[in-house]
């Protein structure tokens, strides 16, 4: 039986921020919205994006978005339901900076989820605030489903069994996400100075008889190593240890699809 002609994975899987933000019956929008001054999704979005980004959740309101906007609250709720949907919404506007086109694209799985996993940890590092919206709620849009399908597929392609996909998928979900939240915080996370002055002699002054690792270590875990530091907003460049982590689980996966390639004689 044929088919109709294959299209290119990166193709469909291919989701314009142009397109869904544009579109009169995307669900951001009420299909009952007023025609009258109709306000556009891609303007509500961005506005509401670049609150988030500036001045964190709590700035985040309808009654400051509406204000932004030039309209009232009640004109804005019209249009989104609720603060919920709108923090979906940019979720979605900020994942589609995420490049899926070298893990869509014909190479080795590995290298294909390496590109896939840089993408998503410089677009989490660049929007810190969108880490609260991940962790806390739910959120299924097209460019989460996108990313998840390229990750999918990179998997696959290694040899992962179909039956351990998920738990291969939110193994790496798991560390690339969890990865970009420690080495990113808001600003307003940020200890004031003499509690940092605190923590960093808390640190310094460590007893060598109960912290031997860390005593003979501390030119290298002090402000760098998770748990030992006393800056909270950013943890210096941790491309490094990003790498290596990533490298180390992609290893382990490798290790569990070996006797399944091994069995294709």
């Amino acid at each position: 039986m044929s088919g109709p002609p294959h299209e290119p994975i990166q193709d469909r899987m291919l989701i314009r921020r142009e397109e869904w933000m544009s579109e009169p019956s995307h669900w951001l929008l009420r299909r009952d919205a007023p025609t009258r001054r109709r306000l556009e999704g891609r303007k509500i979005v961005e506005l509401a994006h670049s609150l988030l980004h500036e001045e964190g959740s709590a700035a985040l309101s309808m009654r400051a978005l509406a204000g932004e906007l030039g309209t009232s609250t009640s004109a804005l709720y019209r249009y989104v339901p609720s603060k919920q949907w709108l923090l979906i919404a940019i979720a979605d506007h900020v994942l589609a900076d995420v490049d899926t086109t070298s893990a869509t694209s014909r190479g080795r799985p590995r290298s294909r989820l390496e590109a896939l996993s840089s993408s998503c940890r410089e677009v989490l590092r660049a929007h810190p605030h969108l880490h609260e919206v991940l962790t806390s709620q739910v959120t299924l849009t097209p460019n989460s489903m996108r990313i998840a399908e390229a990750a999918l597929a990179c998997l696959r392609d290694e040899g992962i069994r179909d039956r351990d996909l998920v738990d291969a998928y939110n193994a790496w979900c798991g560390y690339v996400i969890g990865f970009s939240i420690l080495e990113t915080k808001p600003s307003e996370h940020a200890p004031d100075p003499s509690l940092r002055k605190a923590m960093r002699r808390q640190l310094r002054d460590a007893d060598p008889n109960s912290f031997p690792i860390l005593a003979t270590m501390m030119d290298d875990v002090a402000d760098r190593a998770y748990g030992l530091r006393w800056q909270g907003d950013r943890l210096g460049d941790g491309t490094s240890s990003f790498g290596w982590g990533l490298a180390a689980l992609l290893d382990g996966f490798e290790r569990r699809a070996a006797p399944r390639r091994a069995s294709k004689g």
